[in-house]
């Protein structure tokens, strides 16, 4: 069974059916299933991914490290990922959200733009 059918029937499910929606108003961002959970990604990267731990429904952002400083609600202290944690009783700050994941979105572009440049200063 994957991540999201059990997703969806968590105690956790109205938020992450409330954070899915926000996600899938961007066209540019796609859902990807698989057993450990589910992940919105661009064509340049992970955006978001999702699952339910325990008592917790975990967001972790795929450029979490670079949206820390702006965006010091994001936990964690690994190498990229950076998470937000919601507990049943959480509501889901869309505001917030949504700039977290424009700002992704951007980072996943300048990290493209990035690796190109780099590729064409290597090949001169």
């Amino acid at each position: 069974m994957a991540q999201y059918d059990i997703d969806l029937k968590s105690q956790h499910a109205k938020n992450f059916k409330t954070i899915r929606k926000i996600l899938l108003s961007y066209k540019e961002i796609k859902e990807l299933k698989n057993a450990k959970q589910t992940s919105y990604r661009d064509s340049y990267g992970v955006v978001v991914m999702m699952r339910t731990k325990g008592e917790v429904l975990v967001v972790a952002f795929g450029k979490g490290y670079k949206l820390q400083e702006k965006f010091p609600q994001l936990k964690g202290n690994g190498k990229i990922v950076r998470h937000l944690y919601f507990n049943e009783e959480d509501s889901v700050d869309e505001v917030l959200l949504r700039a977290m994941i424009e700002e992704s979105l951007l980072l996943n572009i300048e990290g493209f733009e990035m690796r190109e440049i780099r590729k064409y200063i290597e090949a001169k």
